[in-house]
């Protein structure tokens, strides 16, 4: 594979009514995994959308291996370039190798070709002893592996997946990711994601989205070292009454019974802080030790909770 890279420059995405779901993201991604990182809503699968050519920015530009998506050479960029939505729309009826030859017919393959490239990507993906049975019946699991065959069958340069892991038990989470990573060698995957412990795994970069932009980005232990270098230690409790103070840390309340002390060191605070609410007459229920991870450095630079 030639050299190549995602680049985005200015990228919007404004709706009538003044709703702006994406506002001036810029982005490079080369080979490895980048992730778009943040909850519903934050503007993940709106940009992929756009890079993978689906759905027209307002302005902006994006440039795939050197060539304009939403330019003169947009038919070519896209060849480059396979997409996996969330939710892929098969033909319920149809078998999984019934669906891939329809799609690679709509991409201009001839009915030979498609079939060839469809039992090739079922052998990819390790479903080709159920190619033959109908999607209907296939597991959340067995959906997403078909997801992928279908943006790979024509070889892409560029995987754009959009919260592949989402939906799924753990077990078929790490099925899937073990599939992505064996097809991602030496290739770009961009993907979205807003469960932080994958972001942390999988990637090589990530971008935190917030509200429609990108607020921070790097490779995911440079973000921690940053942005929540120290432990938390959480304290659910009775409500009502100030958090008591221990040796001179402030606990941080979130006004429902649920109070949290960063510390450089758990072992040692954590009977502290104990000792401190038996004082204070404050019913401790249960207490959690939180290390630090990219769902605290989504919080501590938006101020918001990262949830699905």
């Amino acid at each position: 594979m030639s050299e190549c890279s995602v680049v985005v420059e200015d990228l919007w995405k404004e709706y009538p009514g003044g709703i702006v779901a994406v506002r001036g993201v810029s982005f490079e991604a080369g080979r490895g995994f980048t992730s778009l990182m943040g909850p519903n809503g934050s503007g993940k699968t709106t940009t992929l959308s756009m890079v993978a050519g689906a759905l027209k920015p307002s302005r902006g530009r994006i440039v795939v291996c050197g060539l304009d998506v939403w330019g003169r050479e947009g038919v070519r960029a896209r060849r480059l370039i396979g997409f996996a939505p969330q939710d892929m729309p098969f033909k319920e009826k149809l078998s999984g190798m019934e669906n891939l030859v329809w799609i690679g017919m709509i991409r201009g393959l001839g009915y030979v070709d498609a079939k060839r490239q469809a039992r090739r990507a079922l052998e990819l993906v390790g479903l080709e002893a159920h190619g033959n049975r109908r999607v209907v019946t296939y597991s959340g699991g067995m959906r997403r592996r078909l997801t992928i065959a279908a943006c790979v069958m024509h070889e892409p340069e560029v995987l754009l997946l959009d919260e592949p892991g989402s939906g799924l038990d753990p077990r078929a989470r790490e099925e899937v990711w073990g599939l992505i990573e064996s097809l991602g060698r030496g290739r770009i995957i961009v993907y979205s994601t807003h469960i932080s412990q994958e972001a942390e795994r999988h990637s090589d970069r990530v971008l935190i989205f917030h509200s429609g932009g990108i607020v921070a980005g790097g490779p995911p232990r440079m973000l921690i070292e940053r942005y929540a270098p120290m432990p938390r230690i959480i304290v659910y409790h009775d409500p009502g009454g100030a958090p008591p103070m221990v040796d001179g840390l402030p606990g941080y309340s979130r006004g429902d019974g649920v109070t949290y002390y960063e510390v450089e060191e758990a072992s040692s605070a954590l009977p502290k802080i104990i000792e401190a609410f038996l004082r204070a007459g404050i019913q401790v229920h249960k207490v959690e030790v939180k290390r630090p991870g990219l769902e605290e450095v989504y919080f501590r630079v938006t101020g918001a909770r990262l949830e699905a």
